[in-house]
């Protein structure tokens, strides 16, 4: 079956980004307000760098608009898991996720190059990884298991849409099917609450300070 769908792992994607700080001296850096929090240049720089790194045509293709955006997504749900008092990432959890990105990454001179690209060190990297693991846990108690497909929405779905399947029995997709109607469902779910999050939000984008950076970029080039 060839299915486009939005998981959980998926949006995440986005919100592996370092926590927006606003010293007095990136003041005229600031791309956007979320909130009582910012996010200046240097946010929008690393995370670039990031998505660049891992290599996935999702990340490598995202655009800065598109990374602003969920930049400013990921704040939110910070935001919100800290409202509920929802803060518990154990440091061995932490180790665990800088232990499998060293993994995927390679080798140490990958993972070298990325502190690098990002302009962070690894003591920065860790409050990352245990921002997204935050993240991650809190989307999984909001919404996880609140998005799992029934036997009976797999199975009128495979009804639904005989020529998807080509004459496989049920049996022999429920697994897969399983799967990609939750992930799509989560992808919703997450979208109803960023979409509730933002209206009660208060966001405020820099264009002014975003359209100069471009403007910039293209001078440069």
């Amino acid at each position: 079956m060839r299915r486009t769908a939005t998981g959980l792992a998926a949006v995440l994607a986005l919100f592996l980004l370092r926590p927006a700080h606003a010293p007095s001296e990136l003041i005229d850096r600031i791309l956007a307000a979320v909130n009582n929090d910012v996010i200046t240049f240097a946010d929008l720089q690393q995370a670039t760098a990031f998505n660049k790194a891992l290599g996935g045509r999702g990340n490598g293709g995202q655009t800065e608009a598109g990374t602003l955006e969920g930049l400013v997504n990921r704040k939110l749900l910070l935001q919100e898991a800290a409202r509920v008092k929802f803060d518990e990432v154990p440091d061995q959890d932490v180790d665990a996720a800088l232990a499998a990105l060293r993994r995927r990454l390679g080798s140490d001179e990958a993972y070298r190059r990325l502190l690098a690209g990002m302009q962070t060190s690894e003591d920065e990297l860790r409050r990352m990884l245990r921002e997204q693991l935050l993240v991650e846990r809190f989307l999984e108690k909001k919404i996880g298991i609140f998005a799992r497909a029934t036997h009976d929405e797999v199975q009128k779905y495979y009804t639904g849409h005989p020529q998807e399947f080509a004459g496989r029995p049920f049996p022999a997709v429920q697994k897969e099917l399983t799967v990609f109607l939750s992930q799509q469902k989560a992808g919703q779910q997450l979208d109803q609450l960023i979409a509730e999050l933002r209206s009660r939000a208060n966001i405020r984008i820099n264009r002014l300070q975003e359209q100069e950076r471009k403007n910039g970029i293209s001078r440069q080039e």
